[in-house]
């Protein structure tokens, strides 16, 4: 099996551009609103083998979490072409890991969530 690769901020699948479809209802990073960029993607670039979309941001960050959140639901999503498999989206305190999401299928997963939390939290990370 090809070692994996981890990118930041890439928005490619080979020779496509990552793009949501039209007339979506997910914002996206772009001026022109087409493309997407996640934060950190862990991948096979040459199969494609889409592993883990990772979204990052601060809890001082005032934009609508909605954005972040709307991202990992399309990048998961399992009828879209580029579906990652798992999506994290993680929000940094100062001093920790204030909120941890995990995404499968183009859904948040609530028992995931709750137990990616729970291992920031026994390993000093997150709150507890």
């Amino acid at each position: 099996m090809p070692a994996g690769k981890v990118d930041c901020d890439y928005d490619r699948l080979g020779e496509r551009t990552l793009r949501l479809p039209h007339g979506s209802i997910v914002s996206t990073d772009d001026h022109l609103g087409k493309s997407i960029y996640p934060d950190i993607v862990v991948h096979q670039r040459e199969i494609p083998n889409n592993l883990l979309a990772i979204e990052v941001r601060k809890a001082s960050n005032h934009q609508p979490l909605e954005h972040d959140q709307h991202k990992l639901r399309a990048l998961t999503d399992p009828h879209l072409w580029f579906a990652y498999r798992i999506g994290v989206f993680v929000t940094l305190g100062r001093k920790q890991v204030s909120g941890a999401e995990v995404y499968t299928g183009g859904v948040i997963d609530p028992a995931l969530s709750i137990w990616f939390a729970a291992r920031l939290t026994d390993a000093g990370l997150g709150e507890g």
